[in-house]
């Protein structure tokens, strides 16, 4: 059988889509271009409006492929059946098969009984955490991976529909993340990012087992030049955390995402921290990891938002400088408790605030930016430029994969995975542009 998969959403569906393509393969599935393969799957996302539309209209892409193409079945996979269920086969007659996030390791059976039969296939809630004997097929010949260490998320933020979907907090082994951590090592793998919903709650239910930090100091041991983490929640940060963070062998890289940074609104959305605490976590981790980049993400429009609310969030921004940052406008998601409060801005109003913040943040950005100009820094290579002026691209310490910027140089003789000393020369936004040091 040949098999077409479209995946779509954050690197931990990422991940997942990796995970059903190592079934696949096991089983002797080949992949295909969407035009000649026998079974089209997609794997969905649904964490905000924006992402549901694009998972519906990939869904009517491949359905069309399947209705003009040797293609017999579309299965849908993901987040969006594990929210929605048999309403996705009752919308959309052209869907074979839904599998939720929980039971995503029935994959091969589920292709390999679909005669004509429509089938949901989901987990309620959802309980699958792989392990590192799972086999694995990677989306990209790049020289980083991806690895979940835990699934799930406790925290319950108002605004957000995780739990729903991903079920409660479940962490993996220490033992067991570091075996699969040695095994991409020995493929070659040069960075190993390190995901999931809630990365900082890392063994809180697995009592004596380690901490995040442990983990990070297991993981110090193996032989990955690159370890990065995201997904670092404020409310999670301790002493003890910063002390083994800074005696790991882990880049100096913080994703930390705020959201918010007036009070009011933190308790709204139901972060477990306020703004006094967190810019005493950004000057724990500055202490700790001098250097580090710092990347968030902040959330404008949220019910209850006033204009002082906003400015709270702009002179936080302004005060703390962080290297990066994502902002989103509220999307108001069924199920979730911000769904029932009042206050919402409208979506004229949300954007007008998202662009202020992404002013205020580029302005910022590009003065920490220019302190990079005639600096030597290690580059990994990831492969062919995207812009034909140059002939490669790759990342600094400070650029994670997908998120942020890249650095593009010329060299003919480098290749992808490879550790390059470079010097910037040129500040474009957001990307750099570097000279290759001779060797």
């Amino acid at each position: 059988m040949k098999v077409h998969l479209v995946s779509l959403g954050c690197p931990k569906n990422q991940v997942d889509s990796e995970l059903m393509l190592g079934l696949l393969a096991r089983a002797g599935a080949e992949p295909a271009p969407a035009g000649e393969a026998d079974c089209l799957v997609v794997n969905t996302c649904a964490f905000i409006d924006r992402a549901r539309e694009e998972s519906v209209e990939t869904i009517l892409e491949l359905a069309r492929w399947k209705a003009t193409g040797p293609a017999r079945h579309l299965v849908v996979t993901g987040c969006l059946p594990q929210r929605y269920g048999g309403e996705l086969l009752a919308e959309l007659p052209e869907v074979d098969a839904v599998l939720g996030t929980g039971e995503l390791d029935r994959i091969v059976e589920v292709v390999q009984r679909l005669d004509g039969r429509r089938e949901w296939v989901t987990g309620a809630p959802p309980g699958y955490l792989y392990p590192a004997t799972a086999p694995r097929r990677r989306l990209a010949r790049v020289p980083y991976a991806y690895v979940k260490i835990a699934e799930g998320c406790d925290m319950g933020c108002t605004f957000c529909a995780i739990p729903a979907m991903r079920g409660r907090h479940r962490s993996r082994p220490i033992a067991d993340i570091g075996r699969e951590v040695e095994a991409l090592a020995a493929e070659g793998v040069q960075e190993v990012v390190l995901v999931s919903q809630d990365t900082l709650a890392y063994g809180t239910d697995r009592r004596g087992a380690g901490d995040f930090g442990d983990l990070l100091l297991a993981l110090s041991e193996t032989p990955v030049p690159w370890i990065r983490h995201l997904y670092l929640h404020p409310a999670h940060v301790h002493d003890r955390l910063l002390a083994k963070l800074a005696r790991a062998r882990a880049l100096p890289y913080i994703d930390l995402p705020i959201q918010h940074a007036d009070d009011g609104i933190l308790r709204a959305m139901r972060r477990g921290v306020t703004r006094r605490r967190m810019a005493e976590v950004i000057a724990g981790f500055r202490e700790a990891l001098p250097g580090a980049t710092l990347r968030t993400t902040v959330l404008v429009g949220f019910p209850g938002e006033t204009e002082e609310a906003f400015e709270t969030l702009l002179a936080f921004i302004e005060e703390q400088r962080f290297d990066r940052l994502g902002v989103f406008t509220y999307s108001r998601e069924e199920g979730t408790p911000a769904a029932a409060m009042a206050g919402e801005a409208t979506a004229e109003v949300a954007a007008e605030r998202a662009r202020l913040v992404q002013e205020t943040q580029d302005r910022i950005a590009w003065e920490r930016q220019q302190a990079l100009l005639g600096r030597i820094v290690e580059v990994l290579v990831d492969g062919p430029s995207q812009d034909p002026a140059f002939t490669w691209e790759g990342r600094t310490p400070g650029q994670a994969p997908e998120i942020d910027g890249v650095v593009y140089f010329r060299d003919p003789h480098l290749a992808p995975g490879r550790f390059v000393p470079v010097r910037i020369v040129e500040v474009e936004g957001y990307e750099l542009v570097g000279e290759p040091l001779p060797r």
